[in-house]
């Protein structure tokens, strides 16, 4: 070290000692500044390494003397060193370890952020960032990996910043791509770890990776490694990197199923090719397995696009992916935690789509006897010693399997109801649902199997009233004693009140959850409910409570909704409890405004807020003992609030309904529901609208986008051949057209995220209408049946017209025989082709005065319809209907001719029974004249029958 000193301070001969003296009396501050001054100012190339290479060594402890005084310096080494490839190396790690936070040796007086603000003053300046990508295509080790590793510090220090920066870079990210083939592993390594911060937030750079052969060559390192099974800490990183190139990325994730990429997935999944796959779960292993099942996931998650998730559905049983996660869910020895997340990803792969729900109930366990998959995992549902994320991840896979699969719910349904034959049947679904609602001492069991049978009956009237004739055998007094399902769900809360056995406070909420779905849009349960005269009493003592603790008025709120419910959906057939007579007792017992603040303190209770924003499945998140609400009961919940409230206020816009039908009793909810309709119609319209607006815009960004490459692509070429003051202008040109095609794509993306979150918001918003519909149907019922009475009377007017009118089609055949007599008595010919025809000539009459031509031209539609031998009721029926169709034509003023209704071979008769929708009240009296003729081609007809001794002949 004398000998540095001497050479360092001395410039010159001199003792070691005073070399020494003379070191040891400069400051960290003077030192770096001499450094910087040898490094600039030295001509000989040794000198300069020692400098730089003191530098570097005193980076770590003077790194704000460093950092402040040899930042510029360094720069201009790496800029004006080119054939030095040691040079540019230190300069560039000397960089790294100022800007690197955890090289900091450990001091007081530096600020924490120190790393970040020598970052930013380093980026500030886009001709260094631009450096240091340019130096990514040297093929020195040394040079390639400083600069790496300095680019990963740096973007790791500004993310969001360097993400902005790095799109501004001619080529920039795909420097970064070609890394990955690079075949010194600890580049690739790098590489992969910049990509990895370079994609968190970034869809542009995303876009431009996945478009870049990004998938393939991150694949290929995954194969190379070892796959997900034997991989290490790469696999882990290169699984990472694929998550965030995917999620919430729509078009990532549409060229990733395009591209077949799903199919390279499954071979991931070859279990049978390991050994000790069933013993050996390592860390590594479990970690890579998970990241995979993510990355399934991310493609058919709920809030995806709905046409991607039924594509990459059908992809996943395509090519065998779901059948091999239905594998991994029966191998042995699986981690809980791992086998709950593949649980979950069985769900949503099966969600909503038929033919994989199918697959899936068909899968069986080995056991004895073989039980269907299903049935098992029910099993290991209600098993209190399993851990909660895998009992609440197989909630959620049976809420899965049910969505829109009306035939798999009325079969759970099914095995809860009476059998004709006796015996004992083998263990099924609905028992396993029954045994864990009235688990004693489980209320984790009560709460998951409560909203299994609440998802199974919801949105539908039909399996809402087969549950109510479920019957339970009830031990009591050593009797057996059949009660129906929803009265011993009564039983409990009533039992559990008055601590006749211990039911704890998640039991009592869930079973008033199912009760709420149950009875929410079906007058049926609502009957049988009200029908015993315990279940009212029970919830007017609940709601009220007037305690303060938290749990006490979660009971009370949804109490009183249970309470709401049963005055909105009131068919008025118990006398007792009427919804009149109910909304006395809430104003004698409770009052309103009372009732009003239990209601809505659920609506704004903490849980039920989290819970209604989060997805179907955040309770799997939640410690047991948090447990309170499910997402569908808060969305029942908040669609029948302001309907109880409104109701109880006397502000609902319904009328009662005064009809002879016996059923027809309680108030409407007809027009309050039309006008939500109406209300979310005109939502809809705005967002169509909105839409429209957000698609041209969009096209109009991308036009300019590809206007603006195909102007750089142009100033590219101009620039290869011109004079260095015009390519130096044409690169200047270029970048800035390279930066607002960034920008325009930038928007590009956040207008195609605001039109799939349009989109999605319009789906909502049908859904809610149709269950507003769906609420509609019971009041329609009734509806219809009025209608249909008086339709029926209607028919039998009509009937009687009918009759009528063959007495006078008799009459008239009368008079036709006569008249032909009459013209065969005055000489004229009658043919019996004229009677038989069935043409309609009225308009083709003869306006000439010869009388023989004149009684040729009779109109053939009078002969051939009256005089016809092989009228039937069924065809006089057909002309009934012409007529009717004529008359209705002519008062719409859009009359047309009846030669456009042909008589058919087929006759049409009139409807009876049910099709009264066939018929309208407003029918006409049935007009023989005035169906075939008018009043001007009558009398041309009774003109051109006139005799010759001025006799005439009277057509009625």
């Amino acid at each position: 070290m004398s000998f540095f000193g001497s050479k360092l301070f001395g410039y010159g001969t001199g003792s070691s000692t005073s070399g020494s003296n003379a070191e040891s009396s400069l400051t960290g501050v003077e030192t770096i500044e001499r450094l910087c001054d040898r490094l600039q100012s030295s001509l000989l190339i040794e000198d300069r390494h020692d400098a730089l290479k003191t530098i570097k060594s005193l980076s770590k402890k003077y790194k704000l003397e460093v950092g402040t005084q040899a930042m510029h310096v360094l720069i201009d080494v790496i800029k004006q060193n080119n054939t030095d490839p040691e040079l540019i190396s230190l300069s560039l790690d000397t960089l790294c370890n100022i800007m690197n936070p955890s090289e900091t040796e450990q001091s007081s007086h530096l600020p924490a952020d120190l790393c970040t603000q020598f970052t930013e003053m380093f980026i500030k300046d886009l001709a260094n960032l631009t450096l240091m990508f340019d130096l990514l295509d040297e093929f020195e080790f040394q040079i390639r990996w400083s600069s790496v590793k300095l680019i990963n510090q740096l973007i790791l220090n500004q993310s969001e910043q360097l993400q902005d920066k790095v799109l501004q870079i001619p080529r920039g990210v795909s420097r970064i791509i070609d890394l990955l083939s690079d075949s010194r592993e600890i580049i690739r390594n790098d590489a992969i770890l910049i990509l990895n911060n370079l994609t968190k937030t970034n869809a542009n750079i995303q876009k431009i990776i996945a478009f870049e052969s990004g998938f393939d060559r991150i694949m290929e390192i995954i194969e190379g490694e070892g796959s997900v099974l034997d991989g290490g800490v790469i696999v882990e990183d290169c699984f990472n990197l694929l998550l965030n190139l995917l999620q919430k990325n729509y078009s990532n994730q549409s060229f990733f199923k395009e591209a077949n990429y799903i199919k390279k997935i499954c071979k991931y999944f070859e279990l049978s090719g390991s050994d000790d796959t069933a013993t050996n779960w390592t860390q590594q292993k479990t970690t890579n397995l998970s990241l995979l099942l993510r990355l399934i996931q991310c493609l058919v998650a709920p809030n995806n696009q709905q046409q991607i998730i039924n594509d990459c559905q059908k992809a996943y049983n395509h090519f065998g992916l779901l059948h091999r996660l239905c594998v991994l869910l029966t191998w042995p020895g699986v981690p809980s935690d791992l086998l709950s997340q593949a649980i979950c990803t069985v769900g949503e792969v099966i969600r909503g789509n038929e033919a994989n729900q199918l697959l899936f109930s068909t899968v069986m366990m080995q056991s004895n006897p073989p039980r269907p998959i299903i049935t098992i995992l029910l099993l290991s549902m209600i098993n209190e010693k399993q851990p909660f994320h895998l009992r609440s991840s197989i909630l959620y896979c049976f809420e899965c399997f049910l969505y829109k699969n009306e035939e798999k719910k009325a079969q759970v349904i099914e095995t809860l109801l009476p059998k004709e034959t006796g015996g004992i049947s083998d263990i099924n679904t609905g028992q396993i649902l029954c045994t864990g609602l009235f688990a004693p001492n489980d209320f984790v069991s009560n709460w998951l199997c409560a909203v299994a049978l609440a998802h199974t009956i919801s949105n539908s009237n039909t399996l809402k009233e087969q549950l109510l004739r479920v019957q339970l055998a009830i031990n009591t007094q050593d009797k057996i004693q059949a009660v129906s399902l929803l009265q011993q769900c009564m039983n409990i809360l009533s039992e559990s009140s008055n601590n006749t056995i211990n039911y704890q406070f998640q039991s009592k909420i869930s079973i008033l959850m199912l009760i709420s779905t149950w009875l929410s849009g079906c007058p049926a349960a609502v009957n049988v409910f009200l029908s015993n005269e315990q279940n009212i009493p029970y919830l007017i003592s609940q709601a009220s409570a007037t305690d303060t603790e938290e749990k006490s008025l979660i009971m009370q709120g949804v109490s009183s909704f249970c309470l709401g419910l049963s005055m909105l959906y009131n068919s008025e057939q118990i006398d007792a409890f009427t919804a009149e007579k109910l909304k006395d007792i809430i104003m004698k017992r409770i009052g309103i405004e009372q009732f009003e603040q239990k209601l809505e303190y659920i609506s704004q209770h903490e849980a039920y807020t989290k819970t209604l924003k989060q997805p179907k499945f955040a309770f799997i998140s939640v410690k047991p003992n948090d447990l309170l609400f499910d997402y569908e009961f808060t969305r029942l919940y908040k669609s029948n609030e302001t309907l109880v409230i409104n109701l109880l206020k006397n502000k609902k816009k319904e009328e009662r309904r005064d009809s002879n039908c016996s059923t027809d009793s309680r108030v409407s909810l007809d027009q309050q529901n039309a006008l939500i309709i109406n209300q979310y119609k005109q939502l809809i319209r705005e967002q169509d609208a909105k839409i429209k607006e957000q698609q041209q815009l969009n096209q109009t960004l991308t036009k300019t986008c590809s206007q603006l490459q195909v102007n750089l692509q142009e100033l590219m070429a101009k620039s290869g051949r011109s004079s260095p003051p015009e390519k130096l202008q044409y690169e200047t040109r270029i970048n800035q057209l390279e930066v607002k095609c960034n920008l325009l794509e930038e928007k590009c993306a956040e207008q195609e995220d605001e039109l799939c979150k349009l989109q999605r918001e319009k789906g909502i918003f049908e859904e809610t209408i149709n269950n507003l519909k769906t609420m509609d149907k019971n009041t329609e019922v009734l509806e219809l049946r009025f209608e249909n009475s008086q339709l029926k009377s209607q028919l039998s007017q009509i009937n009687q017209d009918q009759e009528n009118l063959l007495t006078l089609l008799q009459e008239m055949e009368d008079k036709l025989k006569n008249y032909k007599k009459l013209l065969k008595q005055h000489g004229e010919g009658v043919s019996d082709d004229e009677d038989g025809s069935h043409e309609i000539e009225t308009n083709k009459i003869n306006q000439s005065d010869d009388s023989c031509e004149k009684n040729q031209d009779i109109p053939n539609n009078i002969h051939s319809i009256i005089d016809s031998k092989d009228t039937s009721s069924n065809e006089s029926n057909l002309l009934l209907n012409n007529n009717y169709m004529n008359e209705s034509s002519e008062a719409d003023n859009s009359a047309s001719s009846f030669d456009q209704f042909k008589i058919e071979s087929q006759p049409l008769a009139i409807p009876t029974g049910e099709n009264v929708d066939l018929v309208t009240s407003d029918v006409k009296p049935f007009n023989f004249l005035q169906y075939f003729n008018n009043q001007v081609q009558s009398e041309q007809f009774i003109h051109n029958q006139k005799k010759p001794s001025g006799d005439e002949l009277d057509l009625m």
